[in-house]
């Protein structure tokens, strides 16, 4: 019995020891360890921990299988760094940390606020990221010696919007001088799925900034259906703007497909603003713009403001006679200014307007007949008696405008027969035979003589169906009226040239007129 008590007693001794080492502090160096690993001979040892070393963290390996687990550390020979796999970086997905020294840490600041930073381009719900579309952060080394960062695409984080994404990051390292700064630029890919806020939040170890742009939701907007809500006062629809008066409206898009917001947007131009408040989207509806201010620049002439939905809205005189009778029916005839390139760099020209006559908006290109002893060319034709021609190039702007020539031919100006012509669905112009500016030309202008043009008809016809002929400085005829011709020699003589006809007594008359319209 003794032998057996002596037995068991020497098995719990040996059991208590092994459980007293399995929990016991493990000291190198030391017979005191201070915690679960102390290297130390004794507290003040001379020789330091050399760490597993490799040209990059991508070589290091777990013996057990699998990546590194959360907490080894290395000695980056590359970066001449230690570094640290965390079980999350930035929160994603784990990995291996950038340099772990304070030099880079501490004395390294990240700026994604500053002009031009952030979130770069634009972004519309459903539309796709181009090369425009970036996040950029400016790294300032505020040190007095060189810092190298790695970066990679896991240290921005994107939230709030999903179907954005974060395609590549440049430079892959950045080593950055005493005082020097980097701009680090990340490239989104992607579509947004959703309208309202993307935040950008960017991480280094302890470094950070954050920044949020705002996705638009992508609407269709009518822009053809745009009008005046508060009609613009004065208007500009006759005369064109006018310097140093103060203007007012509000002007409606319509659009469907609305949702979450719309940014607000202010424009400028000439002293004149052109605003939109901003806010929520409606499924359809209009959103309203603001023209206020006092127009500074030439007078008679016009803006065009083309909003962030795509518009131009153009405020200004209109392109012909016709569209002024269309706009402000009732309007008289006479001398009103127009703009011919409408939409596109002011082209203000004044010009004669007939209002009445075979349904009215017809523009007075030139007057002659044997009344009239010359005729000259004139920037502005003041009445229906003012003999002369527009300059050629005038003309044809006008022309490429309108889509109907009209002849009249008489003993005054209110005593006339007339003739209308056109090129069925195109411009008047399109009427003519080419565009040929040859001297004498298939396309050219003609005045075979200015004065007698419409000599000897002393009894024109009041009413009648004309025939067109053309008879140019040579014997040529050629039928099919109209044609565009120079006078002989001289290309500024400009208008449309009837010298023969039919139902009609003689070529020439007191008093005729081109008209378009």
């Amino acid at each position: 019995m003794k032998t057996i008590n002596c037995l068991k007693n020497l098995t719990i001794l040996l059991a208590f020891n092994v459980f007293h080492f399995f929990n016991a502090q493990v000291g190198i160096g030391t017979p005191t360890p201070r915690g679960s690993l102390d290297i130390n001979t004794p507290t003040t040892n001379n020789y330091g921990l050399v760490l597993p070393t490799n040209i990059s963290p991508a070589n290091m390996l777990n013996p057990q299988g699998g990546n590194p687990v959360p907490g080894t550390i290395m000695y980056d020979s590359t970066q001449d760094c230690v570094k640290l796999y965390k079980q999350s970086l930035n929160g994603g997905p784990s990995g291996w940390s950038d340099c772990l020294q304070s030099s880079v840490s501490s004395s390294v600041s990240a700026d994604c606020n500053a002009v031009s930073n952030g979130f770069g381009g634009t972004y519309k719900k459903g539309t796709a990221m181009t090369a425009t579309n970036t996040f950029k952060v400016t790294l300032t080394n505020n040190s007095f010696s060189q810092a190298t960062i790695a970066l990679a695409v896991s240290d921005l984080t994107l939230s709030g919007i999903t179907g954005v994404t974060i395609a590549s990051v440049a430079p892959a390292s950045a080593t950055i001088n005493a005082g020097g700064t980097q701009v680090v630029t990340y490239t989104l890919s992607g579509n947004p799925t959703t309208c309202g806020t993307l935040t950008g939040n960017w991480q280094k170890i302890t470094l950070n900034c954050t920044k949020t742009t705002t996705v638009s939701p992508n609407p269709t907007f009518t822009c053809a259906s745009g009008a005046w809500s508060s009609a613009l006062s004065p208007s500009e629809k006759l005369n064109g703007l006018i310097n140093g008066q103060a203007y007012s409206g509000n002007y409606a898009i319509p659009y469907t497909g609305g949702e979450c917001g719309l940014p607000a947007e202010t424009l400028t131009s000439n002293g004149l603003t052109f605003s939109y408040a901003g806010g929520a989207l409606s499924t359809s509806g209009t959103i309203q713009y603001t023209l206020s201010g006092t127009y500074t620049g030439a007078s008679n002439g016009a803006v065009t403001f083309t909003t962030a939905t795509g518009c131009s809205v153009y405020i200004g005189p209109c392109s012909s006679c016709k569209e002024i009778l269309e706009q402000v029916g009732g309007t008289p005839s006479g001398l009103y200014y127009v703009n011919l390139n409408k939409a596109g760099t002011a082209d203000t020209q004044r010009v004669y307007c007939d209002m009445t006559t075979d349904g009215g908006g017809w523009t007075l290109l030139a007057v002659n007949g044997t009344s009239f002893p010359s005729q000259t060319q004139k920037t502005v034709i003041a009445d229906l008696n003012d003999n002369g021609y527009l300059p050629r190039a005038t003309v044809i702007k006008i022309a490429n405008i309108g889509t109907q020539v009209q002849l009249r031919a008489g003993n005054s100006s209110t005593s006339f027969a007339n003739k209308i012509t056109s090129q069925s669905g195109g411009a008047a112009i399109l009427a003519l035979r080419n565009s040929d500016a040859t001297n004498m030309g298939l396309g050219t202008w003609h005045r075979a003589n200015a004065v007698t043009d419409f000599s000897n008809n002393t009894t024109p016809p009041v009413t009648g169906t004309w025939g067109w002929t053309f008879s140019s400085c040579t014997p040529t005829t050629t039928t099919g009226w109209p044609m565009m011709y120079h006078s002989c020699g001289t290309a500024t003589n400009v208008h449309w040239f009837m010298s023969g006809a039919s139902n009609r007594t003689s070529v020439g008359e007191p008093w005729a007129s081109t008209w378009v319209r």
